[in-house]
């Protein structure tokens, strides 16, 4: 019997799969007769699964199942560079005969080709590469982080899960833990959500209130802890100042004190304060998302020429404003489609295609450098005219500045403004949006503020459309 009668037999005499253990390889003897020499040459052609026994691809499902599984996995790996294997097999299970679990999907996958490793606590990934995981989710974050600069820094949860079809809940924690350290999960109005910490509007005062909180205690010599923090900022704002602006993570209300305090103590070097924030930072040697790379903040619009660097005569079109490009007819991440033309594993695409002359990296660069001496001109000119001055007479912070411009160049807010000076309630506008009426409360405040500290200033207000 030749070893493909010999499979042929096996998959009618075994359909639910095969040991090849001493016993039953005497038990499988007596329905079909073999060498012992072709037992090396089935393992080769089949695979084991979770439950120790071996399996071929016809055991599993018919042909035209497979192809659509493998033509599933190619184009989300062509899309976004990995995904996670639960989600594959939750649109087949069902379809396959014997694979129950994650794994053996897994183990499935690997026998087909594909590369599969288990990623931290985000569970199964299967990538182009495993060595070039971090940089696609680290894509992935950058693509989340411009979702929520557009939506004034909070995102329903949902909304990501479904614009993620390939990755589960837990990869997308993950991804927030090693890559968006500045984002953490709350609920806001009872539904989950993912903010941005810039995205809170805390009280005007709460820098002032903070400095004083902590220098005093450094004062009295006491230790500065979290729980210290939010008992002596509940007592000055007679709230419970992190239930109501929603930061019950610890992570995230140590970093916006961080963020806020203007004393001189160092109590945010404290391995008690910051024991969590470093392990937030770096988990497993990985290392936080950089400064957002996309073709819009280049300056490269869609349908632009990109010129493969290695060789003049490839190139490809630029697809959107992030980083997909089209290259032989197929959409891919500009990343994945270089380590393709590079043959390597892991790689910056920003680095190995050009536009207009100029590599993209180095376009970055230039850009980041131009923006830097922007930012310290006007810095500098703040600061020769003494800069800006609040409604109390003294010199405002410029990220109480920031703030107040934020929200009154707002259009959502001024038109909460419109509904309320046409006498609607604060709570049936807040019906809509996805704020909390206190940070909508903040956020109106600071709307107001900003029109009032322009006309101290002789500034000309940047005034929005709905205005």
């Amino acid at each position: 019997m030749t070893s493909a009668e010999f499979m042929t037999a096996l998959e009618r005499e075994c359909p639910n799969g095969v040991s090849f253990d001493p016993m039953a390889v005497r038990l499988l003897r007596q329905k079909v007769p073999f060498e012992d020499w072709q037992i090396e040459d089935l393992q080769a052609a089949m695979f084991q699964l979770e439950n120790g026994l071996w399996f071929s691809d016809e055991m599993i499902s018919d042909e035209e199942t497979q192809l659509e599984f493998e033509k599933q996995a190619k184009e989300w790996l062509n899309e976004y560079g990995c995904f996670s294997v639960e989600r594959l097999f939750k649109g087949f299970y069902g379809v396959f005969h014997h694979i129950a679990t994650t794994g053996d999907c897994a183990i499935f996958l690997k026998h087909l080709g594909f590369k599969v490793e288990v990623w931290s606590k985000g569970g199964y990934l299967c990538s182009l590469t495993p060595s070039n995981i971090d940089h696609n989710l680290e894509a992935i974050s950058e693509t989340i982080a411009e979702w929520l600069e557009k939506s004034d820094g909070t995102l329903l949860f949902n909304e990501i899960e479904q614009a993620m079809p390939h990755l589960t809940a837990d990869a997308l924690r993950v991804i927030q833990l090693l890559f968006l350290p500045e984002v953490h999960e709350a609920e806001v109005g009872g539904v989950r959500c993912w903010r941005s910490t810039g995205s809170i509007m805390l009280p005007e005062d709460f820098s002032d209130k903070l400095t004083v909180i902590i220098d005093t205690m450094v004062a009295l010599d006491e230790n500065v802890t979290v729980s210290k923090l939010g008992f002596a900022l509940n007592l000055f704002y007679q709230i419970h100042l992190r239930e109501e602006y929603a930061l019950l993570n610890d992570d995230t209300f140590i970093r916006i004190c961080a963020q806020h305090y203007q004393g001189y103590n160092n109590v945010f070097s404290n391995n008690k304060i910051t024991h969590v924030n470093a392990k937030t930072l770096s988990v497993l040697g990985r290392r936080v998302r950089s400064s957002n790379t996309r073709f819009r903040n280049l300056g490269v619009p869609v349908g632009a020429e990109l010129v493969f660097i290695k060789d003049r005569h490839i190139s490809c079109i630029v697809q959107d404003d992030l980083n997909q490009v089209e290259y032989d007819g197929n959409a891919w991440a500009i990343s994945a489609l270089a380590n393709h033309l590079l043959g390597v594993s892991s790689g910056n695409g920003f680095r190995h295609f050009s536009y207009e002359g100029e590599i993209l990296w180095d376009r970055r660069l230039r850009l980041k450098q131009e923006d830097n001496k922007y930012e310290y001109q006007e810095t500098k000119i703040q600061e020769a005219e003494g800069g800006i001055i609040g409604l109390d007479g003294r010199t405002i912070t410029a990220a109480t500045w920031r703030a107040f411009r934020r929200d009154g160049t707002n259009p959502h807010v001024a038109e909460w403004v419109r509904l309320i000076e046409q006498g609607e309630r604060l709570e049936q506008i807040a019906s809509v949006p996805r704020y909390a009426i206190s940070t909508m409360k903040n956020m109106i405040s600071n709307y107001r503020l900003y029109f009032k500290v322009c006309l101290r200033n002789g500034i000309a207000p940047e005034v929005c459309s709905n205005v």
